[in-house]
């Protein structure tokens, strides 16, 4: 298998680590997101703008990309506007939609929650999510 280069999208390490993550999870949901994700390197896709919320911080300068195939849990790829146009992008995180799980690691992951209080809750709601979605881990 050859690997796929993107000329304008690049990845934050722990963005590489949630797509071999969901690579181990669900085949079709990661052939969908690298899909996406050419589109967006050849500018035929842009992100949705994101905002800034109390619990994620300031993510005014990304945006969301969804993922949906039918019998799927919808993801979200959160990527970071590097050139001030989405045409160079970082993404940041690719995870499951629910509960807010990819802006969180946005938030965490751009250290957008400057508050100690609010950056202890977003890691407890992190690892709760986790939790739920994978089971305890041994």
């Amino acid at each position: 298998m050859t690997r796929r280069r993107f000329e304008r999208v690049s990845f934050l390490p722990q963005a590489a680590d949630d797509m071999r993550a969901l690579a181990a999870r669900s085949r079709p949901l990661v052939i969908e997101v690298l899909r996406l994700l050419v589109l967006l390197d050849q500018g035929r896709l842009r992100p949705a703008p994101l905002r800034h919320f109390g619990k994620t911080g300031d993510l005014s300068d990304c945006g969301k990309i969804v993922v949906a195939l039918q019998g799927q849990p919808e993801y979200r790829v959160v990527v970071r506007d590097v050139d001030g146009s989405f045409r160079v992008c970082e993404v940041v995180a690719v995870e499951e939609r629910a509960r807010d799980l990819p802006y969180l690691l946005a938030g965490m992951r751009l250290n957008r929650l400057d508050d100690p209080i609010r950056r202890s809750e977003a890691l407890r709601r992190i690892d709760r999510i986790r939790r739920l979605r994978d089971g305890p881990s041994t």
